[in-house]
């Protein structure tokens, strides 16, 4: 009972940290919003830095993941990251009346991401590092495709596909971060902290740490919150999901994961999408800096 508690707590943080940070990046996006991408990102981030909404989403995301950690410790990894996903439920109480297509998209969403978590690999049967590399590769090609792509579009474009675009690369990013984090612990675990100065993965660890909050940043200021939250929620768990069987070699459950179950983690993702797409939401106006 307690981790159900604090995995809706840390949910609920979550999505308020995410839309404090994301009206605050909002406020500060319309005079950097042309520039290159890297400028772009280092002027929006030392706007940020002296925002004080910003500054407490951050604190408040800090209680978030010390939160889902205890949840982690004292329940189920599948439980716990099952009832995570409702963070998507609680961004929805940023909309000002939202209509009732988001809603259901939402939940669509909402459904497709708990369904790929319960279902999703087992504990890893092997490690094998030499598959690593490769995969990180891709995954990082992936990433800066997603990010070419948003940043050559023209201003008059749409947000929201900004947004989505934006929030894939970083959910992509904080999929690689989970990789080599898994990477490293393995280090320290053959060989202890002094293996980790010779591994490349800890090098990772900091560099896809440091890019995924830059690109959350970028997501939130092209775009409303329930698109670049649902880009980044859908993003990471699928990308692990690659991760887990391509690199880790891990065993899907078979009580939850039936032969025609990816099919509907696809159509429950594709429909709650599109309603979200088709739906007219407009945020809460931002609290003044």
């Amino acid at each position: 009972m307690l981790a159900v508690v604090l995995s809706v707590l840390a949910a609920a943080m979550f999505a308020t940290s995410a839309a404090m940070q994301q009206r605050a990046a909002r406020r500060a996006a319309p005079d950097v919003h042309d520039r290159a991408l890297p400028v772009r990102v280092f002027l929006l981030v030392r706007r940020l830095v002296k925002d004080r909404w910003w500054l407490t989403g951050w604190i408040l995301n800090v209680f978030a993941f010390a939160a889902h950690a205890v949840a982690l410790h004292v329940g189920s990894l599948t439980v716990v990251q099952a009832l995570l996903v409702s963070q998507l439920l609680f961004a929805m109480l940023t909309i000002r009346r939202p209509p009732a297509r988001a809603w259901l998209g939402t939940v669509a969403v909402c459904a497709g991401l708990a369904l790929l978590v319960v279902a999703r690999p087992s504990a890893p049967h092997t490690l094998d590092r030499a598959d690593a590399g490769p995969a990180v590769l891709v995954a990082a090609a992936v990433m800066v495709l997603f990010i070419g792509v948003a940043h050559v579009l023209p201003s008059r474009t749409e947000a929201k596909l900004r947004g989505a675009l934006a929030g894939v690369a970083a959910g992509v990013c904080t999929c690689l971060t989970a990789v080599f984090v898994v990477l490293v612990a393995d280090t320290l675990a053959r060989d202890g902290v002094w293996g980790l100065a010779s591994d490349w993965a800890t090098i990772g660890v900091i560099a896809s740490t440091t890019a995924s909050g830059l690109l959350t940043q970028d997501a939130f200021a092209a775009g409303s919150l329930p698109t670049a939250l649902t880009a980044i929620s859908i993003a990471d768990p699928l990308a692990s999901a690659v991760f887990d069987a391509t690199v880790f070699h891990a065993g899907w459950r078979g009580v939850l994961w039936w032969p025609w179950s990816p099919m509907v983690v696809i159509a429950l993702l594709i429909a709650g999408v599109g309603l979200l797409a088709a739906a007219r939401v407009q945020e809460r106006a931002p609290v003044p800096a």
